[in-house]
């Protein structure tokens, strides 16, 4: 449900910990019924204090349930105020509205507004380029050769070793990383 890049737990702890601040992009899903021209999400308010939306019609949709494992809390109007709406056939084509709220949306919020053209190019020129470079150079393909969490991991540090020291030998160069080693 989620439709996250990268664990929004983990975004929403990121700075609390470690000072820094993510940028990413956040995926979101859109209401694919109604050929685009349902309300989405944008025309719902959630009000923090009572814990609902209210729709453009007025109306407040309910917590219904939250699912854990997909991190999602439901929210739903009731079938009686959407029955009697005027703006229902701009909202939904089932008897009732229901919006999914993810469990650490304000951080994926705070994340999505920090997005701008120029720290997605710092991302790509930092990040992603080191990324790709071990995936496709070091692995020679897009692969994980180890099965399971604990085989990922080691030959993710294996990579990440080995590219830095690849980085290493091409800025400061042989002879001085090999000074600066028998040093060590």
């Amino acid at each position: 449900m989620s439709g996250t890049l990268i664990q929004s737990q983990t975004v929403s702890a990121i700075p609390k910990y470690s000072g820094m601040i993510p940028h990413a992009p956040v995926m979101r899903t859109v209401n694919n019924r109604g050929d685009g021209k349902l309300f989405g999400r944008e025309n719902f308010r959630y009000e923090p204090d009572s814990d609902t939306y209210v729709c453009p019609g007025n109306k407040r949709l309910l917590r219904k349930g939250t699912n854990h494992k997909d991190r999602y809390t439901m929210y739903k109007a009731s079938v009686g105020d959407c029955g009697a709406c005027s703006l229902k056939p701009s909202c939904t084509q089932a008897p009732r509205r229901g919006l999914a709220r993810h469990l650490y949306e304000e951080a994926l919020n705070r994340m999505q507004k920090r997005v701008a053209p120029q720290a997605m190019r710092l991302r790509r020129s930092t990040v992603e380029h080191p990324f790709a470079t071990m995936k496709y150079r070091i692995f020679g393909h897009p692969r994980m050769l180890m099965r399971g969490l604990s085989g990922a991991k080691v030959e993710i540090g294996l990579a990440t070793r080995a590219y830095n020291m690849k980085r290493i030998t091409n800025v400061l160069g042989t002879v001085k990383l090999t000074e600066a080693l028998h040093r060590v």
